[in-house]
């Protein structure tokens, strides 16, 4: 039987916003109107809340780096007042980050990864829109006509057009994007060796060290691919400092390609990986 945590743990009270801190309000909440049963709402949350004190309290490190990443993000998408062609791709890319970190949390890891390659699609979707805009089936995904242009298309494309100083490499079929992308398909679509079965090792959402680490990874992955996708779209577009993490910890996955392809759109390399900073956890 579940047991309420201690009142001394600051995870053990919900909080609520007060209405005049939304954007738009308008005046004091209503009372419930319809409250859900107890053992509803327990039978929802039981598991998923479980799942989050437990992951809370042994990867503080990795969640805070991913909130980290996610707001340095939030400050990458571009000017409001002057969207190009990336903008609002790198805005619902920035939610689906937001979504996968509180998956992630919750122990619904499928749903997270699945939420990563979501953003990693929009973010090589908008750069080829910033490239190309007058392309024609891009123009047919943007007015929504159109599901035959997504991330394969996209890639192909560029590694077509590109030069070999933009890092044309990377969009071919076996380079890391196409990898990460691939992986990322295989949980989106819950194939037989990649649904929550085989991620959770039980029926509901529970604390599995391998599902973390493995969603905790492909974060960064995606991450490290977005900012490189942003860079050959935005050729002034700077990293934000937070962020230059991605590429100098040498035990992130496809490391020596991350650099090499930070160095080819960047015409510097990032700064010597942190002989110091340990994978966290």
């Amino acid at each position: 039987m579940a047991k309420k945590l201690p009142l001394a743990d600051f995870r053990a009270v919900r909080s609520k916003l007060e209405p005049h801190e939304f954007a738009i309000s308008e005046g004091p909440d209503v009372p419930p109107s319809d409250l859900v049963d107890p053992e509803v709402w327990d039978s929802i949350m039981h598991l998923p809340e479980d799942v989050s004190i437990r992951v809370s309290d042994h990867n503080g490190v990795r969640l805070r780096l991913l909130r980290q990443l996610w707001g340095d993000w939030v400050e990458a998408i571009g000017d409001p007042d002057e969207p190009d062609e990336m903008f609002n791709c790198l805005l619902e890319a920035a939610d689906c980050f937001n979504g996968a970190t509180f998956n992630f949390l919750h122990g619904f890891y499928r749903i997270s990864l699945a939420e990563l390659r979501t953003a990693l699609e929009l973010v090589i979707i908008g750069a080829y829109g910033n490239l190309y805009p007058t392309d024609e089936n891009y123009r047919e995904w943007k007015a929504g006509t159109s599901e035959m242009f997504g991330f394969t298309r996209c890639r192909k494309r560029l590694f077509g057009n590109l030069k070999k100083g933009q890092a044309k490499w990377m969009f071919e079929d076996d380079a890391p994007l196409a990898a990460a992308y691939q992986k990322l398909c295989n949980y989106t679509h819950a194939r037989p060796d990649a649904g929550y079965g085989v991620l959770w090792q039980s029926n509901g959402p529970v604390y599995n060290n391998e599902a973390i680490k493995l969603t905790f990874f492909s974060s960064l992955t995606v991450h490290a691919l977005c900012y490189l996708l942003v860079r050959l779209a935005r050729p002034r577009f700077m990293i934000p400092e937070g962020s230059e993490i991605l590429f100098e910890l040498d035990w992130m996955p496809d490391h020596a390609p991350l650099v090499q392809a930070y160095t080819d759109l960047f015409g510097r390399p990032p700064k010597p990986p942190l002989r110091d900073k340990k994978e966290p956890g």
